[in-house]
């Protein structure tokens, strides 16, 4: 049995982010895209008893369970309980250090510094991040993403249920995900 971590007090903004998420709806669509393409998602924000979150995001396809992306990273909270920075590993070659704030059960994130491995298929040149707590308790997602083909342009548009009573992507049985 798991042992309740203590939630760092510069985290009480993000309290409503704390978590297991999984997505109702999620679609990925790029101008360089032939058609918008919808994924199946597990998102965590988890704490650890720092003034941060661990964060992990499993993306896969709707029909054959394949992975399509993953990202890991953490969300940093500062003193001031609004200001934040995410940093992210993606599986395709990208590194991210983003800046933004919290307020109103809103996240808002731009890049601060993008790194890219030299032999990654894809160059991207800026990201911005919204997720917010929607009336109904549900999480909605906007990600935009500008690349040196493309200005900067909606990419990925997902909403995410609140998964009750199931323990960390890392920990428990993956067939409730991949089913």
């Amino acid at each position: 049995m798991s042992q309740r971590v203590k939630v760092h007090e510069v985290l009480s903004n993000v309290m409503w982010l704390i978590g297991t998420w999984k997505s109702v709806h999620a679609e990925v669509k790029y101008p360089t895209m032939k058609a918008p393409v919808n994924f199946v998602e597990r998102l965590e924000f988890l704490s650890s008893g720092q003034p941060l979150l661990n964060y992990l995001s499993e993306t896969r396809h709707p029909q054959n369970k394949s992975v399509m992306h993953l990202e890991r990273g953490f969300l940093r909270v500062d003193d001031d309980k609004c200001t934040v920075a995410f940093l992210t590993a993606q599986n395709f070659g990208l590194s991210t250090l983003e800046e933004g704030y919290v307020k109103d059960n809103n996240l808002v994130l731009s890049t601060a510094c993008i790194g890219i491995m030299k032999f990654a298929q894809q160059s991207v040149l800026a990201l911005h991040r919204r997720y917010r707590l929607n009336e109904e308790g549900k999480l909605e997602y906007c990600l935009m993403m500008e690349t040196p083909q493309t200005p900067l342009t909606k990419h990925v548009v997902a909403e995410y249920e609140k998964v009750e009573g199931e323990g960390p992507i890392m920990e428990h049985d993956r067939k409730t995900f991949i089913n």
